[in-house]
């Protein structure tokens, strides 16, 4: 058996009982809850990029109708802004103010006891004080039920603010936008060389100014927290007639998907500022070529004991997209025009041979997309998960075992699309990503420009593989044509960037830079959750990668940090007892021994 600082978990079903302990006084402590934005998982699969696409076509819901619903009941949530330094690594001299921009970030006292807020007094110094701060990240803009109701905050830190309080803490909840996304955009505009902006009118903003980007990376964003953590406006909301601030008050971060490695990162690089973190699925390990995702891929269609997979519908999968990848590739119309028709590709044969790159997509990723890192085994639509696509074509080959593979795909794809026509022209994704002037793709623009200079993460279907798509079709050059056309960043800044990441973080092994001796305090107090069914789960840190003195979670046949969703009835147990064990890390960092409700036992391996 390993000491705690070694150890590296597994979840095992029991039940415990609470210890008195728990409930002896700690100092005051606050939560950083780091996650990103995106409504239902994060980290976009490129096919994910091209549905955006396509319902930027269609009629958009109007979003009033949804803040008004909003406000009659969340009406405890406030937007405020805060501002923060634009270039955290340029020098100023002392009589230069360094150039700033408005950050957005959220807040609520709901989970604060009233009578302090009554009354006028300080804080009660007998009552434990507690923080939770969402810090965005890659996805649709951040709105105040992040703070509610949010995938990212909910099944793990939500739920434990609304806990603690119940056991006479004070929980404030605050969620920081990330830069560059949402309304915390630095842009300068035409008339204003220099001054950088709170975004609020995007016809404002000139889309060819130069330089667009310099200020978005992940290292921008860890110090963007920190100036936060450490400043006034976080402190305000901690007084009350007093002068009670951050001194003395220890913060915890949360974060799921790149949030997570935020997460991570924060506790690694300013362990003086951050006491402690928890990273959910964060795939730290940056890479430019990201092979093993739909290698991961096809293990899951294939895994039948958890998921709802099997051999059979993997092996039909594979067979379908081998199908259509040698009819395109021998070029008969008449032949490849039946594809088109069959699987409603919109233009039909036309689109889908007029360039080399468009088969590439077609085959190589998005003929029939498997939403495999949001994996949700309870829900209840039709071809929502991996067991209903499995099922769904095992019945369709057993009903007809004469059937063609590809005809059994491409029912299944139709019935998906939902009467719509399958967007497979590449030079949409090129076009989409290149123009910054919509609030539709900036969001997107800003994630895809971060791979492009600093993590990679290109998920490509090469011959040698084991991916389930047609392989060949989906090479490393597609992902970096991306970058050259969106951004002018060719291959050769892309695979630099990526090598500078690894670097500066230490990647699995998380030791920064040069000196590895001075990570390891911040290696301490940090864990890592991965679900097993999650792809992204390959380049984060567990029992089989990373540092010794870093602790993991493994939750059996969960998808991409689903434990961190909002609380269901039909959760399985291994969903509730990885919540459960993420409460009682934070609660033997605090000093706390145990729960007030029963949780997992953790095996150490």
């Amino acid at each position: 058996m390993m000491d705690a600082m070694h150890a590296r978990y597994d979840i095992k079903e029991t039940a415990t009982q609470p210890t008195k302990q728990m409930m002896k006084l700690l100092k005051p402590v606050v939560l950083l809850l780091v996650a990103a934005s995106t409504p239902a998982h994060s980290i976009p699969h490129i096919s994910e990029i091209i549905e955006s696409i396509r319902e930027q076509k269609e009629e958009p819901q109007p979003q009033q109708q949804f803040e008004d619903k909003f406000s009659k009941t969340h009406h405890d949530v406030r937007t405020l802004t805060f501002d923060q330094r634009l270039d955290h690594f340029s020098r100023q001299d002392n009589n230069t103010e360094c150039e700033r921009f408005k950050q957005r970030y959220f807040y609520t006292p709901r989970y604060v006891h009233r009578e302090e807020e009554k009354t006028g007094n300080s804080i009660n110094s007998k009552r434990k004080t507690v923080s939770f701060l969402c810090v965005g990240g890659e996805g649709p803009s951040l709105d105040p039920s992040v703070l509610v109701d949010s995938v990212h905050c909910t099944g793990d830190m939500i739920e434990l603010a609304h806990k603690l309080h119940e056991q006479n803490w004070d929980v404030h909840m605050f969620a920081l936008e990330h830069r560059y996304y949402g309304e915390s955009f630095p842009k300068r505009t035409k008339n204003q060389k220099g001054e950088a902006y709170l975004r609020a009118n995007e016809n404002e903003l000139d889309s060819h100014y130069p330089n667009e980007y310099k200020f978005l990376s992940s290292r921008q964003a860890v110090r963007d927290v920190v100036e936060f953590v450490k400043s006034s406006e976080a402190s305000q909301h901690f007084k009350t007639g007093s002068n009670m601030n951050n001194n003395g008050i220890r913060w915890i971060t949360f974060g799921a998907s790149y949030p997570g490695m935020v997460s991570g990162w924060l506790r690694l690089l300013h362990p003086d500022v951050i006491y402690g973190a928890v990273a959910n699925s964060a795939p730290v390990q940056a890479e430019v070529n990201f092979r093993k995702y739909n290698d991961h891929v096809s293990l899951d269609l294939g895994e039948e004991s958890l998921i709802g997979g099997s051999k059979m519908c993997l092996d039909i999968f594979e067979s379908g997209h081998a199908e259509v990848a040698s009819i395109v590739e021998g070029g008969d119309i008449d032949e490849v025009d039946k594809v088109a028709s069959t699987f409603n590709i919109c233009g039909g044969a036309t689109t889908l041979l007029k360039d080399r790159k468009n088969i590439d997509f077609f085959v190589g990723y998005s003929m029939l997309p498997i939403a495999v890192q949001s994996n949700d085994p309870t829900c209840d639509e039709p071809l929502c998960n991996i067991q209903k696509v499995c099922d769904a074509i095992v019945d369709e080959h057993k009903s007809d075992p004469q059937k063609p593979s590809m005809e059994i795909l491409a029912k299944i794809s139709k019935q998906m699309q939902a009467g719509r026509c399958k967007e497979v022209n590449f030079q949409l994704m090129i076009d989409y990503l290149s123009d910054s002037s919509t609030p539709t793709s900036a969001n997107d623009r800003s994630w895809y420009y971060q791979t492009c200079t600093e993590f990679g993460f290109y998920q490509t279907c090469e011959n040698n593989s084991n991916c389930p798509f047609a392989k060949g079709h989906h090479s490393l050059d597609l992902d970096l044509e991306l970058c050259e056309k969106s951004f002018g960043i060719d291959a050769m800044k892309v695979k630099e960037g990526i090598e500078s990441t690894l670097l500066y973080y230490g990647g699995w092994d998380l030791k920064p830079g040069d000196d590895s001796s001075s990570a390891l305090e911040g290696q301490k107090r940090l864990i890592f959750v991965n679900g097993d069914v999650d792809p992204w789960s390959e380049l984060s840190v567990d029992e089989k990668r990373g540092s010794s003195h870093v602790q993991s979670i493994n939750v059996p046949g969960a998808s991409h940090h689903f434990w961190t969703h909002p609380v269901k009835d039909s959760d399985d147990k291994h969903i509730v007892e990885a919540r459960q064990a993420i409460y009682r890390h934070v609660y033997d960092w605090l000093g706390i021994n145990g729960e007030s409700q029963p949780h997992s036992e953790l095996k150490a391996e």
